[in-house]
């Protein structure tokens, strides 16, 4: 007897919004009302906090100054800070693209440049098909959310989040410089 596969509509994807474009200090949500995730800086660092969890840091982003940055996950590794740019680290794919390959406890996933303010994060093992789809707004839009994660994606949240900000980061300070050697637009 021949069996037919029955296929299903998977969910579609959760938006996640930001209250800022600042990712030093900015909330987030997939609920209006109903923060995540909460972002705080006191020059140093900058910590992630998880605000269903009360006292639950998600992650702590260490900037310094002579040193390269670091982020370290306080439920992982016992808290070890491991440099931002092994966690997240730059290469170039197959075709060229510049991409960036952040280790999960899931497996690589790759972020891929779409535009100057928009990536697409895929599981390494499928560059076909995105887990999530993020956009570096330079204002904060009602309606439009900071990232997508699609549904089969939700255990890496926390990972695409503080991924996000660091990235979020790295393209600000991009835009900064290229407004100090070419100039901004006159307005």
């Amino acid at each position: 007897m021949d069996s037919a596969a029955t296929l299903v509509n998977p969910a579609p994807p959760t938006p996640y919004f930001t209250t800022s474009t600042n990712p030093k200090n900015a909330t987030f949500y997939a609920q209006p009302g109903t923060p995540l995730y909460t972002t705080t800086n006191d020059g140093k660092q900058t910590i992630v906090n998880d605000r269903r969890t009360p006292g639950r840091i998600v992650a702590i982003f260490h900037q310094r100054e002579f040193l390269p940055n670091t982020i370290s996950f306080p439920e992982r590794n016992g808290n070890a800070p491991i440099s931002v740019q092994k966690w997240l680290r730059k290469t170039k794919l197959a075709d060229g693209t510049t991409a960036f390959v952040m280790e999960t406890d899931y497996g690589p996933c790759v972020w891929k440049m779409i535009s100057s303010h928009r990536q697409k994060v895929y599981a390494q093992c499928d560059l076909d098909r995105p887990i999530a789809s993020c956009s570096f707004h330079t204002t904060v839009s009602n309606g439009k959310p900071a990232f997508l994660l699609e549904y089969d994606a939700e255990p890496l949240r926390e990972d695409i989040l503080v991924a996000y900000l660091l990235q979020r980061q790295r393209v600000m300070s991009e835009d900064r410089l290229i407004d100090v050697f070419v100039g901004s637009p006159a307005g």
